[in-house]
């Protein structure tokens, strides 16, 4: 895995200029609230577009402003796990994993979701809505969402900020475990 961001986005008061590369790594943007970090991962992702800049994943070229490329969210090859999970209150769990891929039939796209459920360890909370769900629990169903896609590379926005400090350390412990069998960077 490999990516490379050189991207400006002006907001108003605030001009956000950011340039880095990494190759076969985990990486971590930190910085103050509001400095910029989630709107960089939203530019990466393809929910905002860049001013000016590029953003290259693997040899593919997400977003050119010169070239004037800017492939969709669809496209993109990118599992963003937003700050809030952002799971679709109204369907299952297993409704939700199922919404993150295209591929395939529906009895394929139910297979794959099970399969991913079984690993996170979701597979009895498959028929629960997200409301029923503890924080730890939401953000491994997010996170299966993500997975099924079969994505290029992970983006976390803050994924323990919404959890409370005695579970948070349980939860970095079950995700890292998680992460550590996935193919691409995070």
């Amino acid at each position: 895995m490999s990516i490379s961001v050189d991207i400006e986005k002006n907001l108003g008061s605030f001009h956000l200029r950011v340039a880095f590369e990494a190759e076969n790594e985990t990486m971590a943007l930190l910085g103050a609230s509001g400095c910029g970090k989630s709107m960089t991962l939203r530019c990466i992702a393809g929910i905002v577009r860049p001013d000016r800049g590029r953003i290259v994943l693997n040899g593919r070229t997400l977003f050119d402003s010169e070239q004037h490329i800017d492939l969709p969210p669809q496209q993109r090859g990118v599992g963003y796990l937003f700050q809030r999970y952002a799971l679709f209150p109204h369907m299952t769990v297993e409704k939700n994993v199922c919404a993150g891929t295209r591929e395939g039939t529906r009895a394929e796209r139910k297979a794959a979701a099970q399969r991913i459920l079984r690993t996170l360890g979701l597979e009895e909370l498959a028929q629960r809505l997200p409301a029923n769900l503890s924080g730890g629990q939401q953000q491994r169903a997010a996170l299966a969402r993500i997975l099924v896609g079969k994505p290029e590379i992970l983006l976390l926005d803050e994924p323990f900020s919404a959890l409370d400090e005695h579970i948070k350390w349980k939860i970095e412990l079950e995700l890292a475990d998680t992460l550590r069998s996935f193919p691409g960077g995070v």
